[in-house]
């Protein structure tokens, strides 16, 4: 299982996607084309078969806004 469950850019620049692990879980990364700036495991609410949570996608954009943040 190695599916992208969510992905998005950030200021035109960072790719931030999650990928399943399993079922209740993925990963989230943020890189952009020379480094990664975050890699950690996230929980996927109801297995997300129809895709993610709106409380996790809530969760996961803070998460790589945060990240994003502190390169500036």
């Amino acid at each position: 299982m190695d599916d992208i469950i969510w992905e998005s850019k950030l200021d035109g620049k960072w790719n931030c996607v999650v990928t399943r692990v399993n079922e209740s879980s993925g990963n989230l990364t943020v890189s952009d084309d020379q480094e990664t700036i975050l890699n950690v495991n996230v929980s996927l609410a109801y297995g997300a078969v129809f895709g993610p949570d709106v409380s996790d996608l809530s969760q996961w954009q803070d998460m790589c806004i945060e990240v994003v943040d502190k390169q500036s």
